[in-house]
């Protein structure tokens, strides 16, 4: 049998032999880190300078009925809103927020990755073989934690700019929001989300409960 058949049967069968929770893991956190993937490429330049008028922008619904498992998740799921500011300043306030969250993103290297894939599946998960090891790690802890980082930024410097934080459910917050674990969204998705952010973040007063920092 030639090498490189023998070699990807081993790691077949090296997967296949982690325990199941592990293995579901690792589904979950791919399908997780690759949702959306198709808007992702390398970066493609600087985008045009264009005006942008609000009146042509839709409103996003962020109206929803709270339950237990929806407020469970809004450390991953919110929007920003400060009264008396005007679209371009809270879009100009987003854009530097985005700037900075997405530059200050965590990326390890691949000697991480599968040092925290062998602490968390033992040994086997981290031996597979570098290219095959890491990328799995990375699946599973380097890409939720650079959305970790990037939440964080992203709420600390809206904080400091006096913006208030309000959670949302899941279906609604992906419909203007967008996350970068495993690549940079085109410019063309990332505009109009951040567009959207800051249309919310001047429209009227969330009745919901502000959740803070």
């Amino acid at each position: 049998m030639p090498r490189y058949l023998a070699a990807a049967l081993a790691a077949a069968l090296a997967l296949n032999a982690l325990p199941v929770a592990a293995r579901e893991q690792m589904a979950d956190a791919g399908q997780e880190a690759t949702e959306g993937l198709d808007d992702e490429s390398e970066q493609e330049g600087p985008p045009a300078v264009i005006e942008i008028d609000p009146s042509m922008l839709a409103m996003p619904a962020i109206a929803f009925e709270p339950t237990p498992e929806i407020e469970a998740g809004y450390d991953k799921y919110f929007y920003f809103h400060r009264d008396g500011i005007s679209f371009e300043e809270a879009y100009a306030d987003i854009k530097e927020c985005d700037a900075l969250a997405s530059g200050m993103s965590y990326y390890a290297d691949a000697s991480s990755a599968i040092a925290s894939a062998t602490a968390q599946y033992g040994v086997l998960a981290g031996g597979i073989g570098g290219a095959i090891g890491s990328a799995i790690a990375d699946a599973i802890t380097g890409s939720a934690m650079r959305r970790e980082m990037r939440r964080i930024n992203l709420r600390n410097c809206m904080g400091f700019k006096e913006y208030k934080r309000y959670g949302l459910s899941r279906d609604l917050w992906k419909a203007f929001n967008f996350e970068e674990g495993m690549g940079r969204k085109r410019e063309a998705v990332r505009e109009r989300a951040l567009q959207l952010q800051a249309l919310v973040a001047t429209g009227p007063v969330p009745r919901t409960q502000e959740l803070g920092l």
